[in-house]
């Protein structure tokens, strides 16, 4: 059973680091996408930022990765809450 347990503590442990991961990925991919997309509307006549840089595939894109990181971290924060053991 301790070994189990151990297991178990070892994938919060994963979960919590890969959503952090996966949350910080998602925000550089949004970012990438915003910037790129405001440098070339920078670059043209008009001064408005763009709909695309929010609601575009590549920042949608992102987001996504977003929200999959933070569902791996509340995944990790009920695994965490449910075991017995560590605190």
């Amino acid at each position: 059973m301790k070994q189990l347990l151990d297991i178990a503590w070892m994938l919060v442990k994963i979960l919590s680091f890969g959503g952090l991961a996966l949350v910080l990925a998602g925000a550089g991919v949004f970012g990438w996408h915003f910037v790129r997309l405001n440098a070339a509307a920078g670059r043209s006549e008009g001064d408005q930022v763009p709909p695309e840089s929010w609601r575009g595939p590549g920042a949608r894109m992102g987001l996504t990765i977003v929200a999959g990181g933070a569902g791996v971290q509340i995944a990790a924060i009920v695994l965490a809450a449910l075991l017995p053991g560590r605190p």
